[in-house]
């Protein structure tokens, strides 16, 4: 029986974000996939600025960047032709950068997994399939076979077992840990079918098309929008009477792609058909049994937002693991986990949906009142991206999430004494108080807090972003969590001993609990 502190099973994204950060602090983990290497196909094609964050924050950022490119200005069409709305992609973020960016899945999964090259404390059981797991109260295992991903066979005669402290999983929408956790998924109610097909442009070949788009037309949506820094995606809705076999044939894909491009301009990478819905996992742990990612939730993708909900998991659930597994917090502490992702991904998924709903008109009446509708201006703003509003953030006397807590906080290089350093890096995976003069604890070694003072004697940033939140919230100083999200801010140097004691309160509780 091979032993270990955390058992990853499924190593797309998600996985590896977790492992990654999982063993940069230095515990053990196993990972359990199918697949002998990163899956060649692509599937995501966009992250966002705080997955990019992520990246950073893992030192794989620069790679990444390499094969991505900006995602632009993402337009939205009516049948016509005529502009909609054009969403900006391009503004500069509270990260840095752009907003939102466009990828090659296979190549950055490639660079995540050159990133675990040589790790000792990481076990690796590709081309094999989890068959069985089970949480024992002090321990969990997972009976694990070898496979052939193509054909789905699994040798069970070689059968082996994987004991670990946790299992988290990270293993898709069929997930095996999430069947074994019994937990229920709630249906949010969308599920249309769509064919996705990636094209690979010829070199030299300059496509006359739309470069992210959403084609609201009543015939046939169509989303047009680049697949990493080269190709290019279409993604097309499937019409009452129209099979999954019968639209995916290379003679009917081409058909489809007739008015953009041709095979003599490009060729084709993938043609796959997907039911893009909207699943909700009630439940994402169990004892020592956890999920994330896809095993815990499915969206539409018209938010491109699929991928960032599993690294967002990933990165939260990694500092409140290793504060578990290094005997920091009680195991209750995962808990809130679920307390704080479950409502934030439940609110991107029901974005995700509405934009599905106003792209998905196939009614040429219902689509006129659509864009009557747009055109007049008469509609709500867009929806806000959520924050966290519950778990593991400081609160008022109400109840209330107090200034900061539960909100992406911004980030900035930083510059000192010629010295230039990113915050996360100064942060080094855990909380980290930025403030504008000194503010000492003994408490802030006790917790693992990095102090980052601003001012003519600390650090300059570079950019500002973190100035401008503390002149416009009228701090002195917040307290950042390890996944970049805020704990709580203060006015008064007075109130920072009250709000270590809330921190140091939400550890002890879940430590006592």
């Amino acid at each position: 029986m091979l032993d270990t502190d955390v058992i990853i099973v499924g190593f797309g994204p998600t996985g590896k974000v977790l492992a990654a950060r999982l063993l940069e602090a230095g515990h053990r983990v196993a990972i359990v996939e199918r697949w002998p290497q990163a899956y060649p196909l692509p599937r995501a094609i966009g992250y966002d600025h705080e997955a990019r964050r992520i990246f950073y924050a893992l030192g794989v950022g620069p790679d990444i960047d390499a094969i991505s490119a900006p995602m632009g200005v993402y337009t939205w069409y009516n049948a016509d032709w005529k502009v909609m709305i054009a969403l900006d992609q391009m503004q500069e973020s509270i990260s840095g950068g752009a907003v939102g960016y466009s990828f090659d899945q296979p190549g950055v999964e490639r660079i995540l997994e050159r990133r675990l090259e040589g790790q000792r404390e990481l076990q690796r059981f590709t081309s094999h399939e989890a068959v069985a797991v089970r949480d024992l109260d002090g321990h969990v295992e997972v009976d694990i076979a070898p496979c052939d991903p193509d054909t789905g066979k699994v040798w069970d005669t070689e059968r082996k077992t994987l004991c670990g402290r946790y299992v988290i999983g990270c293993d898709g929408a069929n997930s095996i840990v999430r069947s074994a956790m019994g937990v229920p998924r709630d249906d949010l109610g969308f599920d249309e079918p769509w064919l996705v097909v990636d094209v690979a442009p010829k070199p030299g070949v300059t496509l006359d098309i739309p470069y992210s788009a959403q084609w609201c037309n009543p015939v046939r949506p169509t989303t047009i929008v680049p697949s990493g820094a080269v190709n290019r995606r279409w993604e097309f809705m499937l019409l009452p009477g129209e099979t999954e076999d019968g639209i995916s044939t290379s003679e009917r894909v081409w058909e489809l792609l007739s008015p953009w491009i041709t095979p003599d301009q490009g060729s084709l990478i993938r043609r796959a058909t997907y039911r893009f819905r909207s699943m909700l996992a009630r439940g994402w742990r169990r004892g020592r049994m956890l999920i994330a990612g896809d095993a815990a939730h499915l969206m539409p993708p018209f938010m491109g937002q699929g991928l960032c909900g599993g690294v967002r998991d990933a990165w939260n659930l990694a500092w409140k693991l290793d504060l578990v597994l290094r005997g920091l917090a009680d195991q209750a502490l995962l808990d809130q986990y679920e307390r704080e992702r479950s409502p934030h991904i439940e609110a991107v998924i029901r974005i995700s949906m509405e934009l599905g709903r106003v792209i998905c008109v196939s009614d040429p009446e219902a689509a006129a009142r659509r864009d009557a509708a747009f055109f007049s201006g008469d509609l709500p703003p867009p929806p806000q991206f959520p924050p966290l509003c519950s778990g593991v953030i400081a609160r008022t006397a109400e109840g209330k999430p107090q200034l900061a807590g539960g909100e992406l906080m911004p980030h900035d290089v930083l510059e000192k004494g010629g010295e230039r350093r990113r915050l996360d890096d100064l942060a080094a995976g855990g909380f980290v108080l930025v403030s504008t003069r000194p503010l000492d604890d003994p408490r802030l070694d006790l917790l693992g807090i990095v102090p980052v003072v601003l001012g003519a004697d600390g650090w300059r940033d570079v950019d500002g972003r973190l100035t401008a939140w503390l002149e416009r919230n009228r701090a002195i100083a917040y307290l950042q969590r390890p996944d970049f999200y805020g704990f709580g801010a203060i006015s008064r140097a007075e109130d920072f001993s009250g709000l270590l004691d809330e921190l140091e309160q939400a550890l002890i509780v879940a430590r006592s609990a």
